[in-house]
């Protein structure tokens, strides 16, 4: 209770509250860019938080963590182009929304679920870290392998139209992902003697690929194909605002996602895209709206946006505790808390008492001024629908360039991005979805690497995955994912 006494002053200075507001801002729109993700913005702003005091330093960078975790939404709805992995999910129903003429409706559900999911996430990381922190303890490998096959089964769900044809795409990005040369065994799997590919494909390019080329590309067949019986979709301004029984439809999607981004972000390493693709499969199979869920339902917006901000607060329990980051971000911000002289572990708490409870604390006040800021802001993110398509489509070409060069300062991204950009096109063209194709690439490499660890503690025994009561338990959950989603399916094909 002292430490709390503490700080509270800490947190409630004018340096301490400026720092919130420029961090959530600079996450924004760091996140709404395509290929500049907030675990970048986190990166170019700490240098300037070394001139101050660690609480406020790090509490500014944990708001930019937070505004860059809602700012892929922004263009997600908006352009229909994710600005980061997490907002993956919310493309299927923010972008048909928007199109809708309902995009102030979508951003600002958006912003609330994001709030609602980071409020109950920072509450969790204050006082239910050490619990919370003990139980991932016993994830091991074999837990890990079978959590990544679980997230396999959610591409079932994102792909209702043909649940072969989703497979085979996450089966592709799986193989993709194995590109590259192998940690345990140090050989190089199909790099073809090409130095380039020795450390495999990069996130940034594939998805800067698959949401925003193909995009661009689809664009330029509209524009070019005057025989196109389509009219060209645009998105429509609307100054409707949400109603008391928005929030109502809602508040289940919200309660879902929040509590799905909390455990998996409390999971080290499983990453707030897949809490948002589990969220929304979760949602389309327990929504009463679940048969329109892609057609445009403000729950398959509140529903992921919930999760991926969930995850913000849960996945730094882990690195506060054990000084293991749960998230991309929460890396980032293990080298922060090093640089400020705060070493993350058990006696962080104990030796920096005030100071990590400031930090906290700020962390539930910055998920607050992150809905403020983005009311006030998003006037202004729905005026970006006023540009024509090929002014757009032109300013959107040049931003995926450099933010794929900018990724690895490699020329060799910009053209994996373009490659991708022109595959993804073409696969669409044969109805192969590209959402399955990303997440199977998101979780190759963790369902990999931890079934051949999981074999080595086993000894080549296979009966480790189904004698551990955590592996049993998503297992049961896998099939009645899969069992879930194809009675769905078959139901909704009547």
């Amino acid at each position: 209770m002292e430490n709390i006494l503490q700080a509270i002053p800490l947190v409630f200075h004018a340096k301490t509250l400026l720092g919130m507001v420029a961090g959530n801002v600079i996450g924004l729109i760091f996140g709404a860019i395509p290929g500049f993700t907030g675990v970048m913005a986190i990166a170019i702003l700490l240098p300037f938080t070394f001139a101050l005091d660690p609480a406020t330093g790090i509490v500014m960078l944990f708001s930019c963590f937070v505004g860059g975790c809602f700012g892929g939404s922004i263009s997600a709805i908006l352009i229909g182009t994710p600005g980061a992995p997490e907002a993956a999910a919310t493309v299927r129903d923010g972008y048909p929304l928007a199109l809708r003429g309902e995009s102030y409706k979508a951003l600002s559900m958006a912003a609330f679920a994001s709030c609602i999911g980071g409020l109950v996430s920072a509450v969790l990381l204050m006082f239910l870290a050490p619990v919370i922190a003990d139980w991932t303890l016993h994830f091991a490998p074999p837990e890990y392998f079978v959590l990544g096959i679980f997230g396999i089964s959610v591409i079932a769900g994102l792909n209702s139209g043909n649940l072969i044809m989703g497979i085979i795409a996450g089966l592709l990005g799986i193989l993709v992902s194995t590109v590259g040369m192998d940690a345990q065994s140090g050989v190089q799997r199909f790099t073809f003697n090409s130095l380039r590919l020795y450390s495999g494909f990069s996130l940034t390019p594939m998805i800067l690929g698959i949401f925003a080329l193909n995009r661009i590309f689809k664009g330029f067949e509209r524009r070019h194909n005057h025989n196109c019986e389509e009219p060209e979709k645009k998105v429509v301004l609307s100054r409707e605002k949400l109603n008391r029984k928005d929030y109502k439809d809602c508040s289940g999607a919200i309660c879902h996602g929040t509590l799905v981004g909390c455990v998996i972000g409390a999971i080290p390493a499983a990453g707030a895209a897949i809490a948002a693709f589990i969220s929304y499969n979760i949602e389309k199979a327990v929504s009463h709206k679940r048969d329109r869920l892609g057609t445009g339902v403000l729950e398959g917006v509140a529903a992921p946006e919930a999760a991926n901000n969930a995850v913000t607060g849960t996945s730094l329990i882990p690195l506060l505790t054990l000084g293991i980051p749960g998230s991309g971000g929460a890396s980032a911000l293990l080298g922060a808390f090093m640089m400020h002289g705060l070493a993350p572990g058990p006696f962080l708490f104990r030796n920096n008492g005030a100071t990590m409870y400031a930090i906290m604390i700020g962390f539930i006040v910055t998920n607050i001024i992150l809905l403020v800021v983005v009311k006030a802001m998003v006037r202004g993110f729905i005026h970006i629908t006023r540009v024509p398509e090929s002014a757009l489509i032109s300013v959107l070409f040049v931003i995926c360039m450099v933010g794929a060069f900018s990724n690895n300062t490699s020329w060799f991204d910009v053209m994996v991005t373009v490659a991708v950009g022109v595959i993804a096109y073409l696969l669409a063209q044969l109805n192969v979805p590209s959402i399955p194709f990303l997440l199977g690439f998101i979780l190759g490499p963790t369902i990999e690497t931890n079934f051949r660890k999981a074999l080595v503690m086993s000894n080549n025994d296979l009966t480790i995955f189904v004698t551990r009561p955590i592996c049993i338990v998503l297992m049961i959950l896998t099939v009645v994912m899969l069992a879930g989603t194809k009675y769905m399916n078959r139901a909704s094909g009547d």
